[in-house]
């Protein structure tokens, strides 16, 4: 649906979805193969999908293909993210690059996954040096840490590889970021993404409430 209709990811410049399989999932849309099976299980402190060695496989796809290289932003978004570009894109004209990169926090207690937002040097960094921060982290817990991949990618990029980091509260709202009262709407014109919206009529209620394309019929 999104791709026909050309909204969320497909609104970007570029844009490809990875699976552990290649199939087409509509006419004109094909999976990108991640190596992996996309399995986790859930624990740590919060309780949350420990998916770190999945996003591990689908960054070693991105980095593979080397497509970032050829824009300024590298988005990562979850399917069941309502999710408008061109707001994005007007947010991150405030956004400048640092000398290793830039990247976006998007909720005041860390960076969530829904929405991801890196510069190229970001990309870069994160691609060069992700074993020193698995080795560093691995040292600290003395084991690998139960975290989720964003929690692991913001530790990562900010203490270890001293890539800059930007908050920014326009960019996510979301039921685990301590959301306003009726945020569901959709209606916050300040907001370049909503998360979550698991079944389809509502994901199409919220884009159609935030202007992303017409109303249903």
């Amino acid at each position: 649906m999104m791709f026909k209709k050309k909204v969320s990811l497909w609104d970007c410049d570029e844009a490809a979805v990875y699976s552990s399989k290649v199939f087409e999932i509509t006419p004109g849309l094909e999976t990108k193969l991640v190596n992996s099976d996309l399995k986790c299980s859930y624990g740590g402190e919060f309780k949350t999908a420990l998916n770190t060695e999945i996003f591990f496989a689908v960054w070693d796809a991105v980095f593979a293909q080397e497509r970032y290289n050829l824009h300024s932003w590298t988005i990562k978004v979850d399917a069941d993210c309502v999710f408008l570009p061109s707001r994005l894109r007007m947010d991150l004209v405030h956004h400048t690059e640092g000398p290793k990169g830039t990247y976006i926090n998007n909720c005041r207690m860390g960076m969530h996954g829904p929405l991801e937002v890196f510069s190229r040097l970001a990309v870069k960094q994160w691609h060069s040096g992700r074993q020193r921060c698995v080795d560093h982290f691995t040292r600290l817990c003395s084991g690998p840490c139960l975290w989720g991949e964003d929690m692991f990618i913001d530790q990562c990029l900010e203490k270890v590889l001293g890539v800059q980091r930007d908050d920014d509260w326009s960019l996510l709202v979301e039921d685990h970021c301590d959301p306003p009262m009726g945020w569901q709407s959709c209606l916050d014109v300040t907001k370049a993404a909503f998360h979550p919206f698991k079944d389809e009529k509502d994901w199409r209620q919220c884009m159609t409430n935030a202007g992303g394309f017409p109303p249903l019929k």
